[in-house]
């Protein structure tokens, strides 16, 4: 996915490298009670593929990480 500086995602932190690995769009940009979108297969800036469940996705700001 391609990420812009300013938006914000959902997404996990890598288990490898610890860097912020985006899983889809954020329209609500951190605001508001909403449910976290499924889980599923990721991968970092620095290629790193995993999986994440749902509960461990969070709400960040690409680029203020």
């Amino acid at each position: 996915m391609e990420t812009k500086a300013g938006e914000w995602y959902w997404g996990a932190e890598c288990p490898h490298c610890k860097e912020m690995a985006v899983h889809t769009h954020d329209p609500m940009r951190g605001k508001g009670d909403v449910k976290a979108p499924g889980g599923g297969r990721m991968e970092c800036p620095n290629g790193h593929r995993f999986d994440a469940a749902a509960e461990d996705l969070v709400r960040f700001e690409w680029g203020a990480q």
